[in-house]
C-alpha cells in the first residue's frame, strides 16, 4: 500500500518573540526579536515556498495572558506571546513574493463585525489569487472581552450559537451577493458590472442583522478556507458543519485517532464526505541529521527555555495562577478551582514524555516552554520522519501543523532535512498539486476553487434559496475533549 501523503503547515504568530517556545529569542541565531520587521515575513514566505508548505498558519488574540502573577508582567518581561501584530496586512506582503504557498489568519466570530469580516477575507483572496484561509475561532478570554469593552466572556455554548449566526452571514454575502458572471467590463456597452446579477442580501438572526451588498466582488474562493480547532461538543458540532481543515491540540496518536475518527463520523453524518475534512496536528520537533545532533538542540533550547513565561503560558490557559506555588516543590492542585480538569493536563504530559518524578512548577514552565503540550519528538530526520508516518497512518491525520523552537533554525530543519525525507518515502508532494493555484484546489485539488457540494455553505450560491437557519442536535458520539487542555485553552484559538 502507498504510503498517506501529508501536507505541512508553519505553525505562527505575529507576536515579537515567542510562540510555542519561550526564551529561545535570548539565542545568538534566533530572529524572534525582529518579528516587527516586514523582511521577517517575506524571508518567511519565501522560505516555506522553497520547501512546498502548504500554508503558514497564523494563530492570533486579542488581550493576553494575565492570570500568572494577576498581570502580563511575566509575559511582558520574557517577550512570549505579547507584543502582537495584525497578521491581515502582513499577508498581502508575503503574497507577494510567492507563487503558491497559502495563508491562513485567525479571526473571532465573538468581537468582529461578519459585514466587514467578509470584506476584509474577499479583498486578501483577491490579492492573493486564492491562496488565503480563515482559521474561526470564538474568543475565551476575559482579557479579551476587557480589552473590547465586554464586562464578561459571552457563556461557551452561546459563543458557538453567535458563530453559527455568523456564519451565515458570511456566506450569504460571499456565496449569494454576486452572480458569477456579474463581472462584464465590456468596452463596447461600458458596463463593468452586471446590476441585474449583483444582490442586496438580507439577515435577521438572533445575534447579526443587516441589509448590503458584498462591497467586493467574487474573489477566486469566494469563500475562504475554512479551518476551525474546537473539539468541545458545541465547538465539534460547529467543526463539522463549517470546517474544512481541523487544527489539533492533541499529544498522543490514540488520542488524535479518536478525535479523527468521530470528526469524520459526525461529518458523514451530516451527508460530507468524511475525507474532506483534513486534520492537522500540531506537533513541535528537533531534528537534527542524527539522534546526537537533534539531543544536542534540544538542550541547547532547555538552556535557554524561560519557565517562569512557560507557566505563565499555562496560567493563562487554565485559569490557575502557577505563581502561587513554589517552583522546586511538588504541585498540590487538590485545592484549585479546576482540579478536576487540570487531571487530564498532567496525563497528557505523563503520555508526552518519559520523564518520571513529581511535577513541580519549574519542569512544568520548561515542558511548556519547549512545546507545550504537543508531541515534541526529539531525533534524527528518520526518527522524526518516524513519528510523522505514525501519526499519518495511525491517526489518520492529513498534514502537520509545525511549531518552530529556534527561529528561523526550526523552519531550516523542516525544510532541509525533513521534508526531503519525507519526500523519499513517498509521503509528501514533489511540487504543489496546483502550482499558483488557490489554497482549496491544493487542499482538494485541481478545479475545486469553492465549497464543494456537500459543505453547508455551498447552499448559499447564487441563484439557490437560502436556508434557514439551521438548530443542530449534538450526536451522541460528538468528538470528546481531548486530555490536554480546558476547552477554552486550544492553542490556534485564543481570539
Amino acid at each position: 500500500m502507498a504510503p498517506k501523503k501529508v501536507q505541512i503547515c508553519f505553525l505562527e504568530t505575529c507576536c515579537t518573540g515567542g510562540y510555542m517556545a519561550a526564551g529561545q529569542w535570548k539565542t545568538d541565531e534566533d530572529v524572534s526579536s525582529t518579528k516587527d520587521t516586514l523582511e521577517y515575513y517575506t524571508d518567511l514566505a519565501k522560505l516555506a515556498e522553497k520547501g512546498k508548505v502548504s500554508a503558514i498558519f497564523f494563530a492570533d488574540w486579542y488581550g493576553g495572558f494575565e492570570i500568572y502573577g494577576g498581570s502580563m508582567d511575566a509575559m511582558l518581561q520574557a517577550g512570549h506571546q505579547v507584543a502582537h501584530l495584525d497578521p491581515l496586512p502582513i499577508v498581502s506582503a508575503m503574497a507577494a513574493v510567492t507563487k503558491s504557498v497559502s495563508f491562513a489568519v485567525t479571526m473571532s466570530t465573538s468581537y468582529e463585525n461578519p459585514y466587514v469580516l467578509a470584506r476584509l477575507y474577499s479583498t486578501l483572496d483577491h490579492l492573493t489569487k486564492g491562496r488565503c484561509a480563515w482559521n474561526i475561532v470564538t474568543s475565551w478570554s476575559k482579557c479579551a472581552a476587557n480589552a473590547l469593552g465586554q464586562e464578561n466572556v459571552i457563556p461557551h455554548d452561546e459563543r458557538y450559537d453567535m458563530a453559527d449566526d455568523f456564519m451565515d452571514v458570511t456566506y450569504k454575502l460571499w456565496e449569494s451577493s454576486w452572480a458569477p458572471d456579474s463581472a462584464v467590463w465590456n468596452k463596447s456597452t461600458g458596463v463593468a458590472f452586471d446590476a441585474s446579477k449583483i444582490k442586496k442580501i438580507t439577515h435577521k438572526g438572533k445575534y447579526f442583522s443587516m441589509a448590503g451588498r458584498n462591497q467586493v466582488h467574487p474573489s477566486p474562493q469566494r469563500t475562504p478556507v475554512l479551518f476551525q480547532a474546537g473539539t468541545s461538543k458545541s465547538g465539534a458540532a460547529f467543526a463539522v458543519k463549517h470546517a474544512e481543515a481541523l487544527f489539533l491540540n492533541t499529544s498522543t496518536v490514540a488520542q488524535a485517532k479518536k478525535v479523527i475518527a468521530d470528526a469524520r463520523a459526525a461529518a458523514a453524518a451530516r451527508g460530507r464526505d468524511p475525507k474532506s475534512i483534513k486534520f492537522f496536528p500540531c506537533i513541535v520537533p528537533f531534528i537534527g541529521r542524527t539522534e546526537e545532533e537533534a539531543k544536542a538542540k534540544y538542550e541547547h533550547a532547555k538552556k535557554h527555555a524561560d519557565p517562569v513565561a512557560g507557566l505563565g503560558q499555562f496560567s493563562g490557559y487554565t485559569g490557575i495562577d502557577m505563581s502561587q506555588y513554589p517552583l522546586d516543590e511538588p504541585i498540590d492542585l487538590s485545592k484549585a478551582n479546576q482540579a478536576m480538569a487540570i487531571q487530564s493536563v498532567f496525563r497528557a504530559l505523563e503520555a508526552s514524555e518519559s520523564a518520571s518524578g513529581p511535577w513541580t512548577p519549574r519542569r512544568l514552565g520548561i515542558k511548556m516552554a519547549l512545546g507545550g503540550l504537543h508531541p515534541s519528538p526529539v531525533g534524527s530526520v528518520q526518527q522524526v520522519a518516524d513519528v510523522f508516518e505514525e501519526w499519518a497512518t495511525e491517526a489518520d491525520c492529513d498534514g502537520f501543523n509545525i511549531a518552530s523552537v529556534t527561529n528561523p533554525g526550526s523552519w531550516k530543519d523542516t525544510i532541509d532535512l525533513l521534508i526531503p525525507e519525507l519526500q523519499k518515502r513517498g509521503m509528501y508532494w514533489d511540487d504543489y498539486e496546483v502550482p499558483g493555484g488557490a489554497f482549496r484546489e491544493n487542499l482538494y485539488g485541481a478545479g475545486q476553487k469553492g465549497l464543494r457540494d456537500d459543505h453547508y455553505g455551498s447552499a448559499f450560491r447564487w441563484g439557490m434559496e437560502i436556508p434557514e437557519p439551521e438548530v443542530v442536535e449534538e450526536e451522541k458520539g460528538s468528538m470528546p475533549e481531548p486530555a490536554v487542555l480546558p476547552a477554552r485553552a486550544t492553542v490556534a484559538a485564543h481570539g
